[in-house]
């Protein structure tokens, strides 16, 4: 069994820089989401210039903390996703190259 596994390729969603590269394009992926999330959530809501209209209780959250939990709600799930995304893709990938293919002669 190990003399059939020896000569092909490490498949990629074992392989350190295959994993690396998903989670680098992951986080990239996030951040501009989470960039274009950030200006959103401020044009909504504008912490800055809107004072609290009513005063429920002591925790109560203000604009700019809104804003900031919307940002990383955004980015965590676009990160979760795209790498989830990813790792499926390459999952198929690997499971493709591990059936043998037909050849016609």
């Amino acid at each position: 069994m190990s003399e059939i596994n020896d000569d092909l390729p490490p498949p990629d969603l074992k392989d350190s820089t295959g994993r690396m590269r998903r989670i680098v394009i992951s986080l990239l992926v996030a951040g501009a989401t989470a960039g274009i999330a950030y200006p959103i959530a401020t044009k909504l809501v504008k912490p800055e210039t809107e004072a609290p209209t009513m005063y429920v209780s002591a925790r109560q959250m203000d604009g700019g903390t809104f804003v900031i939990y919307v940002t990383l709600i955004v980015f965590a799930s676009v990160l979760a996703g795209a790498l989830a995304l990813q790792n499926h893709l390459a999952k198929r990938k690997w499971r493709e190259d591990m059936v043998p293919r037909a050849k016609v002669r």
